[in-house]
């Protein structure tokens, strides 16, 4: 009997492997090419307006929504300040981890800037994850903000039964 396979995870597995295998190969190339990412002169207002637009979409989708909304801004607020508040948010989240992470990577695989003097080698890696993650969350939370207004949900809303 032959084993049943997850094909979702097969294809990220290979997806993974031909990436580790590219960047192997021309790692000179991929470091360039992330770079000069880093150092693009319109990264920060390309990530300011890529929050504003999810947070945009956020607020239309859930202006005419009878949902109510679990977030405390959104509770004192309204789902205006709630969407400004985490446009704004996520903004100098994402902004602030690209800057720390161009300095990080520029620092440590390219050596010919030094961006932190004082810093030891283990508190920069530490910046790097750190920089990675909050960039990653910001990221996927205003993928899925944008994801969740243009989509149409198949729930019904719940209505309560009483005896």
């Amino acid at each position: 009997m032959l084993p049943k396979f997850n094909y979702r995870l097969v294809s990220v597995l290979i997806v993974l492997v031909a990436i580790a295998a590219t960047y192997i190969t021309d790692q000179k190339y991929y470091n360039e090419a992330i770079r000069n990412v880093l150092e693009w002169k319109h990264l920060n207002i390309s990530i300011w307006f890529g929050s504003l637009i999810c947070f945009v979409l956020h607020y239309l989708s859930a202006k005419g929504s009878s949902a109510e909304y679990a977030g405390l801004i959104y509770k004192q607020f309204g789902i205006f300040a709630d969407s400004a508040f985490a446009a704004i948010t996520y903004g100098l989240a994402m902004t602030t981890s690209a800057s720390i992470l161009k300095g990080v990577y520029i620092q440590q695989f390219f050596g010919d800037v030094i961006y932190f003097n004082h810093f030891e080698s283990l508190d920069i890696y530490s910046m790097l994850v750190v920089c990675l993650f909050l960039l990653g969350y910001s990221l996927w939370s205003c993928t899925r903000a944008a994801w969740e207004a243009i989509v149409f949900s198949s729930a019904e809303r719940a209505e309560a039964v009483y005896d």
